[in-house]
């Protein structure tokens, strides 16, 4: 049961994602599962607009609108605040350290 309603709850999200989007309204949201921030700027000519993605400590970066991780982040993502957004590259994240962590384990394994 409770797989249904969180179902209901993503698509209700990503519905509200997508609402902005296509109204052509500057869009903050991310996918904390790859700890991916997104913002979405439109186009003032009625064009299609600009994503930027932000990983938890990295700068911003300007991503390709057909991005994978665009569809997954509307899809399950939820929409978040400019200034979490802003902040995003301030937050220790857990997705991309654990490769550096096993690495450094095992150098230490090495090392022994």
């Amino acid at each position: 049961m409770t797989d249904s309603i969180q179902r209901i709850l993503r698509r209700i999200r990503s519905d509200k994602i997508l609402k902005k989007i296509e109204s052509g309204r500057v869009v903050y949201f991310e996918n904390p599962l790859e700890e991916i921030a997104f913002r979405y700027i439109p186009d003032e000519f009625g064009e299609f607009g600009k994503y930027f993605a932000k990983h938890y400590c990295q700068d911003e970066y300007e991503i390709d609108p057909d991005s994978s991780s665009i569809l997954m982040a509307v899809m399950e993502g939820r929409q978040i605040t400019r200034t979490r957004y802003n902040n995003y590259h301030l937050i220790e994240g857990v997705y991309r350290n654990r490769d550096r962590k096993s690495q450094s384990y095992k150098r230490v394994l090495a090392n022994s």
